[in-house]
């Protein structure tokens, strides 16, 4: 169980260019919960998603895994950016998925079935000759490959075309089921696809949580 208790965020804290931006956040997730994140630019979730990777310290508030703090050093998260290139440091695909772990041929297969590429074609292709879309799936073979409790994938579905964007909501679709998934995005048009809850945030505070559709829903409804 990740639990975060009174979590909030202040950037440049103590100066004259501190900015809040999130405030008395409590939540809970437990193994299989398939959540995505929405709300308006400058709601906070950017930092809501790097401090569930263990990526930033929140300066209010803890968090906590199995009654535990999280660090990043125990691999218990992960995180997949927008700009998957920028995360794919090794010149081909087996080579990426492979980076910084001790894990035979067979795991590296196993990661690339997983993210919808048959290894025989991609495991030797270098990752200046995919897609963008191919580069996502690359990306998140490589973060799956280290089999984290909890997953965060931002903005998966930015800028990929029709095809690319169907072939990654089915990989969402059928991640590991004990797997913690947090999606952060704009894009709310698959997301009963892809997750069974919703949480919104808006001025640095969450302002809904619940099941995806009511949720979604009511967001929408309350924006028009």
């Amino acid at each position: 169980m990740f639990v975060l208790d009174g979590v909030g965020h202040v950037y440049s804290k103590g100066t004259p260019w501190a900015h809040r931006a999130l405030q008395d956040v409590d939540l809970r997730l437990a193994a299989g919960d398939r959540v995505i994140v929405v709300g308006p630019n400058g709601s906070g979730k950017s930092t809501l998603a790097w401090i569930l990777a263990g990526l930033l310290t929140p300066s209010e508030g803890t968090v906590t895994v199995d009654g535990g703090p999280l660090t990043i050093a125990d691999g218990h998260t992960a995180m997949a950016f927008q700009h998957a290139r920028l995360q794919l440091l090794r010149p081909t695909v087996e080579a990426d998925v492979r980076f910084g772990l001790d894990i035979d041929d067979a795991a590296v297969d196993a990661a690339l079935r997983d993210v919808g590429l048959d290894p025989t074609t991609f495991r030797d292709r270098r990752i200046d000759e995919l897609s963008g879309g191919e580069q996502r799936r690359v990306a998140l073979a490589g973060v799956l490959a280290r089999e984290p409790r909890l997953l965060v994938l931002d903005e998966p579905l930015a800028g990929l075309d029709a095809p690319s964007r169907e072939a990654l909501v089915q990989v969402m679709g059928r991640l590991p089921s004990q797997l913690i998934t947090v999606i952060v995005t704009h894009d709310t048009e698959d997301a009963e696809r892809m997750a069974d809850r919703a949480l919104v945030l808006g001025g640095a505070h969450v302002t809904a949580d619940g099941p995806v559709a009511a949720v979604l829903a009511a967001s929408s409804a309350a924006a028009n």
